[in-house]
Formats: structure tokens, C-alpha cells, sequence
């Protein structure tokens, strides 16, 4: 296994989600591969935003960047649609990206409703495989957020092509929720990629808020979902994911456990021992939502990275990984 960065770990800086940087400017993506080259990670997983418009220009230029820094490029997106896939794929070939991740993070509503939304890509996923197979692009299919393990694996299965497979989130798992580990060994089999992050369990009158955390601080058994993924799939790209994310998880609301009704007792109990209720004057809020100075949040933001690169050494074994911090 060898280590990546995701363009999540540094998303306040890169302005890639509800902040800005306005003093500093936006991390650009260029920017994105050398503090990824620094850092002696040998991979990158860019978001969609970063790819503009995927003008030939623009993709060039990057391509030209990774490959002078010795990098491997990954592409991202969170709009599972066949036509908006075979374009990423395009991109990922101009790139150099043997894979395009799909997120389905929007993948709402109740459990017939998301079958239907399942149904529908699956049947529409015919001309996006064509074009995968044609120019040798994988597409990893991300767990969670709305998609239980076994439904993943059934999509995958039923895709019945080589070159569709999953990207296992680790801290995604405890969104549904299952044990990561548990869902790793349902996915491990047709797993192409990893997100390896580590979270924190808040309790609250209607369940749990996981909140993204530096590696080590938080609950997940890393080294369990890692040995799992390794035993069968020992040269899967692991990719460092840090950002400062929350994700409500209500799973003491009845809509929610009618929205979810593969919940398990185990599962539910687990999610909430993990968990513990914040003191009543605990401020959780990140330093950009407490509208801190820019320069304390980019810093924190990157201290963050960097504890968890150092943890990631660790926990993979890569003692040939120099980080230089």
C-alpha cells in the first residue's frame, strides 16, 4: 500500500467547500501536487473543482506537474451521471489518472427511493463502462453516505465489468452505519482505492455527529480495515483524507431508522458507545466556523495533515516513507 494525498485534506485552503481563502488565495492544484511531493506522498486525488472546465490546456499543464514531481493522479467527483462520468473519464485519460472516484454523497431519500436512483445509474452506467474499458480508466464507486456495504457490492456485482469497483471510506462506513471493519470485508473484494481517515463520535439528543479528527484521535480501528483491505488487495492506493467535515448521523429519529432499515441493533449500539456528550461550554466548532483569522485557520488546517502523515507512517508500515515535516 502506498500513500496519497486527498485534495480534502487541505479543503478550506484549496476553497473547495464553504470557505474561501481570500488573504492567501485559493490552493491551486498545482500547489496541491507540490505540497504533496514535500510531504513524499506518491499520489494525489483531485476534486472536480480543480479540474476547471478539463480544457486541454489545463490538464496538460497538470499532467506535465505530476509527472515532473514522480505523482500519480487521481480524479474525484460527487455527480454520479453516465454522461458527467464519461467526461471525467476523458479527463482522467488526458491526465494520466488510471481512476475516476464517484461519490454518492446525494444518493437521498427513502431506501426504495435510493434503489430507484441505483436502478436507473446501473442502467445507465452501459456507456460509461465502454468508455472506461476503451481507455483502460477505472471507476471506484465511494461506500457510505447514504449506500450500505452489501447495496454497494450488489451495484458492483451487477455492473459485471472489471472496471468498476469501490472506494473504501473508512470514516463513511460509520455514517450508515456499519463497523468499518465489517464493511471492509464486504468490499474488499472489489476495492480499488482507500480513504483512510480517522473520526470522532459526538453524542446528542438524536444520535451522532462524526467529526473528521488527525489520525489516532478518533475511533476507528485503522489498522483492522487496513489489514482487511491489505489481505486482499495489497497494492491498493490509500489516499490521506483530513478535512475539517462534519456529517449528522440521527439514528435515534425515526424517519432516519424507517430511511435505513438495514440498521442493526449491534451497529446502532456500537456507533453511540463510540461516542461521548460534549460539555455544555464545549466550543466544536472548527477555527473557520468560528470565523477565525485566516492565517490561524491554514494553519490549523495543515498542522492537521501533517500529524496525521505522521500517524499514517506508522500505522502502514512504510518505513521507507521519509516524511519531511
Amino acid at each position: 500500500m502506498k500513500l496519497g494525498l486527498h485534495a480534502y485534506s487541505l479543503l478550506l485552503a484549496g476553497g473547495l467547500r464553504d470557505y474561501t481563502p481570500v488573504g492567501r488565495g485559493e490552493l491551486t492544484a498545482e500547489q496541491l501536487l507540490e505540497k504533496a511531493a514535500q510531504y513524499k506522498c506518491t499520489a494525489v486525488q483531485l476534486a472536480r473543482k480543480q479540474l476547471g472546465d478539463s480544457d486541454m490546456v489545463t490538464l496538460a499543464r497538470l499532467r506535465g506537474k505530476a509527472e515532473e514531481l514522480g505523482l500519480l493522479l487521481h480524479v474525484s467527483t460527487n455527480l454520479p451521471e453516465s454522461e458527467h462520468l464519461v467526461d471525467m473519464i476523458h479527463a482522467a485519460y488526458n491526465l494520466g489518472a488510471p481512476q475516476v472516484t464517484v461519490s454518492l454523497s446525494h444518493l437521498k431519500g427513502t431506501m426504495q427511493q435510493r434503489q430507484k436512483v441505483l436502478e436507473r445509474l446501473l442502467a445507465e452506467l452501459d456507456k460509461a463502462i465502454t468508455r472506461a474499458k476503451k481507455y483502460k480508466i477505472r471507476l471506484a464507486f465511494e461506500n457510505g453516505r447514504h449506500t450500505a456495504s452489501a447495496d454497494l457490492a450488489a451495484l458492483v456485482q451487477a455492473a459485471e465489468s472489471e472496471w468498476v469497483g469501490v472506494c473504501f471510506d473508512m470514516g463513511n462506513a460509520l455514517t450508515v452505519p456499519e463497523e468499518p471493519v465489517a464493511a471492509a470485508e464486504t468490499l474488499a473484494g472489489v476495492c480499488f482505492s482507500v480513504h483512510l481517515k480517522d473520526v470522532q463520535v459526538v453524542r446528542s439528543d438524536m444520535g451522532a455527529t462524526l467529526v473528521n479528527c488527525p489520525l489516532g484521535d478518533g475511533v476507528i480501528d485503522i489498522t483492522g480495515v487496513l489489514r482487511v483491505l491489505k489481505a486482499r488487495k495489497p497494492e491498493l492506493p490509500v489516499f490521506l483524507q483530513t478535512g475539517a467535515e462534519r456529517i449528522h448521523v440521527p439514528v435515534l429519529d425515526d424517519v432516519f431508522l424507517q430511511t435505513y432499515p438495514r440498521i442493526t441493533a449491534r451497529a446502532l449500539a456500537a456507533l453511540l458507545r463510540r461516542g461521548a456528550m460534549p460539555a455544555p461550554d464545549a466550543d466544536t466548532r472548527f477555527p473557520s466556523e468560528r470565523h477565525a483569522p485566516e492565517k490561524e485557520v491554514l494553519k490549523w488546517e495543515e498542522d492537521r495533515l501533517k500529524r496525521s502523515l505522521k500517524q499514517a507512517q506508522k500505522l502502514m508500515g512504510t518505513e521507507s516513507l521519509t516524511l519531511a515535516l
